[in-house]
């Protein structure tokens, strides 16, 4: 696990920015969080450097829909605050968990988070994710790149002694 330092601490700001910011755009926030996990400024993010970026919510959202073109498809937006705690929840785990933005995403579904915002969004960032793995039935173990191969070699282990 990685340390929350201060690269961690401005790309997740960053990123809760342009969560922030997506509300303005015309389309629904699950259009907008459909968009970037698939364009080329998370790939950028999901580096992890905030040198290699402008650090610019606007500029970020630009690119995106460059990429994408506009939409006004769909209707539901979610609050500018839940959006920002949720764009920066997700790079606070992809960051200290050094994990994809793509496969945090798959643990906890967006629209889990908008709906516990209100419960979560004052409490610790550990905390939160602590109570997020109980309620999905997971352990830290998750976030083990090596954790499939280890259980693996447990269960065949288990079977040759048995």
């Amino acid at each position: 696990m990685r340390k929350f330092d201060h690269d961690g601490l401005l790309l997740a700001e960053f990123q809760g920015k342009i969560f922030e910011k997506s509300v303005e755009l015309n389309c629904s926030s699950s259009i907008f969080i459909r968009r970037y996990l698939h364009s080329k400024i998370l790939t950028k993010i999901d580096e992890n450097n905030p040198n290699k970026l402008s650090l610019d919510a606007i500029e970020a959202i630009n690119s995106i829909n460059e990429q994408f073109g506009e939409s006004n498809y769909g209707k539901e937006k979610y609050s500018k605050s839940a959006m920002f705690w949720m764009g920066y929840f997700y790079r606070y785990i992809s960051y200290t968990r050094e994990q994809s933005t793509k496969f945090v995403f798959k643990l906890f579904p967006y629209k889990l988070l908008n709906k516990l915002y209100y419960t979560y969004h004052t409490q610790d960032m550990e905390w939160c994710i602590s109570n997020l793995l109980e309620l999905e039935g997971l352990t830290e173990d998750i976030f083990d790149n090596n954790h499939r191969m280890k259980n693996i070699i447990r269960n065949a282990y288990k079977l040759k002694l048995s």
